[in-house]
């Protein structure tokens, strides 16, 4: 109520309401702070400042209006108020590891709301005690029981925001006792209302979050992904792009796993300030990926000081969960040549990955296998077993994991003196880790390049070329300039080859001035496939963002001759020329790779001559919308 405030400050305080009702939370802080200056706030209005705060990264001022609104609820007589007011209180400090202080707001809530009827605070209240029971007490058993009862009573009082979040971790404690399929499948129903936007927002971030937290602790990064590039459009919407860091620390693992370690890292140092003033816990977290990439680029000081600062925040550095712990202690046993102990974690392991069935622990047992088979000269199941493991790492969209997988497959083909398979799966391997930027894999793999030499010229293959061009390249960047035009290429880039890797494309190279590439596929039906893919994400992303290059694409199946890591002969040139004849957004291919695809949904073949070849050919366009 405004009435019998000054005009002036009722003002002030009406645009503070009103830049709250929008999510605008600057603004809603700034009125609300000088409103508060002059005539101490209502009791609701010191809810909105602490929300409001905590939204713009102030957690002593979002505690000192919490405990406010709290006093003023409670010398109103307003017992529901004040306890949702105790519990978001307990919540901050959670956040900031004050735990002796977040319990004694738990208590004061409990005490509040002992004679209360059921509502939607006595739900959350229970919801808490569920918290409590899974993250403290380890009981799983009374953590069910809590949040069942908490979605009974969100149903019964119509909580929507209160019914996501039972949902989500009715669905983690399933998943935990190892149903997760029926786990995820209760996860995936919460996510519904949140991706649609009909959720508060504090839920809607903490339902992103455990959301993506969960698959990321199965291995199932191809659903964190997917949940994650949700994330990305949840965060357009007013209010939701900076619940404190949470959501952008989830997609900075999700960007490192895939590949673009230095965009990864840029966004963990920059999301480090928000997460350092509201959950510590999270900057833990932040300071181990910040070290896993430094691991991987070769800098063990770096790394060792990275996870040093990890566990200061109460990061243990090394997770917890089997399918994360097993391949490392695998690998120390064959190393320690204790191959009975790696045979007894590589059970333990698979044992994992069939119960939990999502990629990463699949991927993680393969290799394991086929390090172990190598280990006992086994190189027949060594290979077969690499294979498998990269076709997973590749399915998942890790191409650190997959290039490593091919540097161990390099090594056994040698030892199996198959000379030629060494050298193609090395020199793709190397290609990765020289794109990564990783130091320490490569030199072991350019130790083992230098002693197979060169492959004889002239080893005739038949692969799927593609070809990516960018539209008017030239013309965009002289318009969009040096430093906006490079932001283009790096979503350009990794979206290519995140999809190249996803349909078991190679990337050969990329074409000069960096605003194409030139791909290998083993079936022509996965370069189809790969071709529509890279059409549909510029296609949302410029809905989504509002910009996207236009690309055209070139595909042809056809004999060329293998050297190496690249293709040479008549056939490239023709998937070249393929390509230069597509306009912008369109996809062509010749009409004997459209058969060998399965005759995917095409236009009818047309002849072209092809610039600089003699023959004419027939090409379809490829549909992909």
């Amino acid at each position: 109520m405004t009435e019998n405030l000054p005009g002036n400050i009722a003002d002030v305080v009406t645009t503070g309401r009103a830049a709250f009702a929008r999510s605008d939370w600057q603004t809603a802080y700034d009125s609300l702070v000088e409103a508060d200056a002059i005539t101490p706030l209502a009791a609701e209005d010191l809810d909105r400042a602490a929300e409001a705060a905590m939204w713009v990264g102030d957690h002593q001022a979002c505690i000192e209006f919490g405990q406010r609104a709290f006093n003023a609820w409670e010398a109103a007589g307003d017992v529901k108020h004040a306890a949702s007011a105790a519990m978001s209180l307990c919540r901050d400090h959670t956040a900031r590891q004050r735990s002796a202080v977040a319990a004694g707001w738990w208590q004061r809530a409990q005490h509040l709301l002992e004679d209360v009827e059921e509502c939607s605070e006595t739900g959350r209240l229970t919801s808490l005690n569920g918290f409590i029971a899974m993250f403290l007490l380890k009981d799983l058993d009374a953590a069910e029981g809590h949040f069942g009862r908490a979605l009974q009573i969100a149903r019964a009082v119509g909580d929507r925001d209160l019914e996501a979040m039972q949902l989500v971790m009715i669905g983690t404690v399933q998943v935990r006792r190892g149903d997760v399929t029926s786990g995820l499948r209760v996860v995936d129903e919460a996510m519904t209302p949140a991706v649609a936007g009909s959720l508060g927002n504090i839920v809607t971030a903490q339902i992103y979050c455990s959301t993506i937290s969960l698959c990321q602790a199965l291995g199932d990064v191809r659903r964190a992904h997917e949940w994650t590039e949700e994330a990305v459009s949840c965060s357009t919407r007013p209010g939701t792009s900076d619940y404190p860091g949470d959501c952008r620390l989830h997609r900075a693992e999700i960007t490192r796993l895939r590949g673009d370690w230095t965009e990864a890292e840029t966004e963990l140092h920059r999301v480090m300030d928000d997460l350092e003033r509201w959950d510590l816990t999270h900057v833990g977290g932040a300071w181990y990926e910040l070290g896993a990439i430094e691991l991987r680029r070769g800098d063990l000081a770096g790394a060792r000081q990275a996870f040093a600062r990890a566990q200061e925040y109460g990061n243990e550095c090394l997770p917890g969960l089997v399918a994360q712990l097993l391949p490392v202690l695998i690998e120390a046993q064959i190393h320690g040549d204790d191959l009975d102990a790696a045979d007894a974690s590589l059970a333990r392991l698979t044992e994992f990955a069939e119960t939990f069935a999502t990629v990463v622990p699949q991927a993680e047992t393969a290799i394991g296998a086929a390090r172990l088979a190598a280990a006992r000269n086994d190189l027949e199941r060594a290979a077969t077993s690499a294979r498998a493991a990269i076709s997973l790492w590749r399915d998942a969209g890790l191409p650190y994991e997959t290039a490593q997988a091919q540097h161990l497959l390099a090594d056994v083909s040698n030892r199996a003196g198959d000379r030629a398979a060494a050298i193609v799966e090395l020199d793709a391997a190397l290609s990765v880790f020289e794109g990564l930027g990783a130091t320490r894999d490569p030199t072991a793999a350019q130790m083992l390049r230098a002693r197979l030499g060169d492959l004889a010229p002239g080893r005739r293959v038949c692969r799927t070329f593609m070809f990516t061009d960018i539209v008017d390249s030239t013309r965009l960047l002289a318009a969009m300039g040096d430093d906006r035009w490079a932001a283009v290429l790096r979503w350009h880039d990794r979206t290519i080859r995140d999809l190249l890797m996803q349909h078991g494309g190679i990337e050969v190279k990329q074409r000069g001035g960096g605003d194409g590439f030139f791909a290998a596929f083993e079936q022509a039906s996965d370069a189809v496939e790969c071709a529509q893919a890279i059409q549909r994400q510029c296609a949302a992303h410029r809905e989504e963002a509002g910009f996207a290059p236009d690309v055209r694409i070139g595909v042809h199946q056809a004999d060329a001759l293998l050297s190496g890591h690249d293709f040479a002969g008549i056939g490239v040139h023709e998937a070249a020329r393929i390509g230069a004849t597509a306009e912008a957004g369109q996809i062509v291919a010749s009409a004997t790779t459209i058969a060998a695809a399965g005759s995917p949904a095409a236009t009818p073949p047309v002849e072209v001559a092809l610039k600089g070849l003699a023959a004419p050919m027939l090409v379809q366009t490829v549909e992909w919308s």
